[in-house]
């Protein structure tokens, strides 16, 4: 990852921390979906990108509904 993206992923991250009204606690989520929209966009797609349900049961999970911090 360049120095571009990461810059973009944290300007998005940090919109999203805006968006849930600025509270702690959450910052691993919104880092990880700030990057999922950048790298969608990057890809080429058009309009807003489409994300997984990242939160699915308070957890953090991959598109594929695997749990990210606890892989199994």
């Amino acid at each position: 990852m360049n120095d571009v993206t990461i810059t973009h992923i944290r300007q998005r991250a940090y919109e999203l921390f805006l968006q849930r009204g600025s509270a702690p606690g959450d910052d691993l989520r919104d880092w990880l979906r700030a990057e999922q929209e950048v790298r969608e966009q990057k890809r080429g797609h058009r309009g807003p990108a489409r994300l997984a349900d990242f939160t699915r049961c308070g957890k953090v999970t991959d598109s594929d509904g695997c749990d990210i911090e606890n892989p199994t």
